[in-house]
């Protein structure tokens, strides 16, 4: 039985984690945290399971502690974790570096999973992108069109930025220096050399999709990616948990959790 605790419990992460461990028989939530301001704390959230707003009751070496909450709480329970030996998978975005130093600080006493995003098919698509970059190289461009709902706030996304940054790496120049975003009118447009150019679009309330052209001389490739929901976010997470429980401390990505599942099938 793998036991996990779930930190920001109550935000729509949080709550797809809890569903998505009820469907599988050999993962327990033992633990639901939150701020401590959070109006429902101290009472039942579940059969048996409070809402608390300290983690470290919770954690011990048996258990894994999945991570979204917000960059402050996130160090503070990373630290809390280190005391008990307990193994953490975090998912929280904004950390400074400042912040992620510490984490990777952290993983020399425990295991430590991180990644941007759990989804197996979104890390099972950076591989394909990574890949096909290194295959087609520097005689095919590229354009990464993102959509994501109106109510997205940061153009790119975050997973956007890091397709960028993969395949800028596959091509063996720095993402700073070859990245666009968009295009204004011009009657001059020139692509630098190694460019990849970003079309960000914004609107309705679907969740996301990602697709990257390759474009050469006579021919088109366009390799798509689309989120329907944060379910296969969660899935991600749970299985993580999983892979988790064999860890020995070290900082581990999400290339390690799909090559577990591969061993595992």
């Amino acid at each position: 039985m793998t036991n996990i605790v779930i930190s920001g419990f109550k935000g729509r992460m949080g709550q797809s984690i809890f569903k998505m461990a009820q469907k599988f028989d050999d993962i327990k939530v033992v633990g639901a945290v939150e701020r401590e301001d959070h109006p429902e704390i101290g009472s039942e959230v579940y059969k048996g399971l409070t809402l608390q707003d300290d983690v470290a009751p919770l954690l011990n070496e048996n258990t894994v502690l999945i991570e979204f909450s917000n960059p402050a709480a996130t160090v503070k329970h990373v630290e809390e974790a280190m005391k008990a030996k307990a193994k953490v998978i975090i998912g929280t975005t904004g950390l400074t570096s400042e912040q992620e130093d510490s984490i990777k600080k952290a993983s020399e006493v425990i295991p430590i999973l991180e990644s941007h995003n759990y989804g197996l098919g979104m890390n099972t698509f950076w591989e394909i992108l990574r890949n096909a970059t290194k295959a087609l190289g520097n005689d095919y461009e590229v354009e990464i069109v993102e959509y994501h709902g109106g109510d997205k706030p940061d153009v790119p996304s975050g997973t956007g930025l890091i397709i960028g940054n993969i395949i800028a790496e596959a091509k063996g120049v720095k993402f700073e220096d070859v990245v666009r975003y968009g295009r204004d009118i011009t009657k001059t447009n020139v692509r630098k050399e190694n460019e990849i150019c970003y079309h960000s679009v914004r609107g309705g309330s679907y969740r996301a999709d990602y697709t990257i052209v390759f474009l050469g001389d006579g021919e088109r490739l366009e390799f798509t990616l689309r989120e329907e929901s944060v379910d296969i976010i969660a899935r991600g997470a749970v299985l993580s948990a999983k892979f988790m429980e064999t860890c020995k401390p070290g900082y581990y990505e999400m290339s390690d959790v799909l090559e577990f599942l591969r061993q595992a099938r």
